[in-house]
């Protein structure tokens, strides 16, 4: 686990292995950090070698001090600068701490920075781009002869800010370890992240940090009824767990914004069962299950930061199989609230399991429900890899998720929700189906599908988040690289954060 440690001091004075000084366009480094490189980094800005653009680095060794190596790091023009930006630039000076495989590194943050960024938060993204780019999933390389690899050294990173910072950064740090558990949870192959053992890592998570786990096995899901969630399972020698988890403020403290509700898809692997999907990167569907590993996260970083909120984070989890027991194309079930459904495609899983899980909420009187799914690769088709799509009951919702995205960098976009999308799931032989009218508007009718099982009076949003889960490349933000990426965490704590404070 990367540790992070806030310092108001002379980072040229600290003994570093690296130090990555963040400098805007046109920056000149300071003296003292000029005096560690002998001059050379002031020799390459006069040159125009770095000329501070957007995530450019240039890396000097230091002369005889405390400092090994001064790396410089550009984060563009002042003009525009946002905290992404920082993120960028710190996740580069990550990224190269890591490749040279170092155990200390600085962050040190411009002297002076434009209107509109403050100190704290800057120092914030830094930290949270550090935890996030040193993260890897590498526990299954081995050394010659089979023996286990050893775990990377710690690395220690020193952020220097003033201390008017510090509870900014403990809560990025949070945040960033929430969201490094999600991509754990969320790259484990199937055979070493079933059902059974993601509900045993929620239980584990509940414990490290401090939030309540309760567990519920397919008998229990029987008598209440969640037939949609075990209509998915029934193909699967491994048995469905629907995870139920709770954080609320400690003591008497009366919870600020009431009640909110997250729901994650939890499909640990979906082959599309009797709809089976293509040979080509069905691998990837063991990242079907990203939405509901980032509500463990976001548990885990609430919990941790002590956010003063009360929040139900609910997650049904299956794998989708084929089988002589697998549900059919055209088999009818009955979920939690009692509307039956046409299955008409297997492959349309998601939104099965979810509906169970949404109606499941009804029992907490919500004020706000969100749920988070890998559902369409329709997504994909509108959005790409770059923005997840929100749909929504209510503007405000909608509203306040983008604008925790955009400063996140989780970033939203919304697709409309007319009720003549509505008409799309309208059921032959049952109440609704599972599938719309093909390739038109796929992620808009899965939207509208679980629309039917939200609870009534809540406010409800919808997260695609099919292409941000994960990534097969660099996805260009410079602090996350291939596997999962733990989308939804930082964006919905943020969304929460500014929740209990408003």
């Amino acid at each position: 686990m990367t540790r992070v440690q806030l310092k108001a001091n002379d980072p040229a004075q600290e003994k570093l292995d690296l130090l990555a000084v963040l400098a805007f366009e046109g920056d000149k480094p300071e003296a003292a950090i000029d005096e560690l490189t002998g001059g050379k980094a002031a020799r390459a800005v006069r040159l125009g070698d770095f000329k501070g653009k957007a995530r450019q680095t240039a890396l000097f060794y230091g002369e005889d001090g405390k400092v090994a190596r001064v790396l410089l790091v550009g984060l563009g023009p002042r003009k525009g600068a946002t905290v992404e930006r920082v993120r960028r630039a710190a996740g580069a000076a990550a990224g190269e701490a890591r490749r040279l495989e170092v155990r200390r590194l600085g962050l040190a943050l411009p002297a002076t920075l434009p209107a509109g960024l403050h100190q704290a938060e800057v120092a914030a993204a830094a930290a949270e781009a550090a935890v996030l780019a040193d993260y890897a999933y590498d526990r299954f390389k081995g050394q010659a002869g089979g023996e286990p690899k050893k775990p990377r050294p710690e690395l220690a990173v020193e952020v220097f800010a003033g201390k008017d910072a510090q509870a900014a950064v403990d809560r990025a740090v949070a945040v960033a370890q929430g969201a490094n558990l999600a991509r754990d949870l969320a790259n484990g192959p199937a055979n070493h992240m079933t059902p059974t053992l993601l509900a045993s890592a929620a239980r584990e998570a509940g414990r490290t940090h401090g939030f309540k786990v309760k567990v519920l096995d397919p008998d229990e899901m029987k008598r209440l009824g969640m037939g949609a969630l075990l209509a998915v399972a029934q193909g699967s020698h491994e048995p469905a767990r629907f995870i139920h988890m709770e954080h609320a403020p400690k003591g008497k403290a009366k919870p600020k914004g009431g009640t909110v509700v997250v729901v994650g898809k939890g499909i640990t692997f979906d082959t599309g069962g009797i709809s089976i999907k293509p040979a080509d990167k069905m691998w990837e569907m063991k990242f079907d299950k990203a939405g509901g590993c980032a509500v463990v996260g976001l548990m885990a970083a609430l919990a941790s930061a002590g956010l003063p909120a009360r929040v139900i984070g609910l997650v049904p989890a299956t794998e989708n199989m084929p089988g002589g027991a697998a549900v059919k194309p055209g088999d009818v079930v009955r979920a939690l609230n009692g509307k039956s459904i046409e299955i008409l495609n297997t492959d349309a899983e998601g939104r099965l399991i979810l509906a169970d899980a949404l109606a499941y909420a009804a029992r907490f009187k919500p004020d706000v429900v969100i749920d988070m799914a890998t559902l369409t690769g329709a997504v994909l088709v509108a959005l790409g890899d770059v923005r997840a799509a929100v749909l929504s009951t209510d503007d405000a919702l909608a509203d306040a998720l983008r604008a925790a995205g955009d400063a996140t960098g989780e970033l939203l976009w919304p697709l409309p929700m007319d009720d003549a999308y509505g008409e799309h799931v309208k059921g032959e032989v049952a109440d609704v189906k599972n599938l719309g009218k093909g390739r038109e508007a796929g992620t808009i009718a899965g939207a509208w599908f679980l629309r039917h099982f939200v609870p009534e009076g809540a406010a409800w949003a919808h997260l695609d988040i099919a292409g941000t889960a994960w990534a097969s490349g660099d996805p260009g933000k410079g602090y996350l690289g291939k596997g999962a990426s733990g989308f939804g965490v930082r964006l919905l704590f943020e969304y929460l954060r500014a929740r209990c404070e408003g």
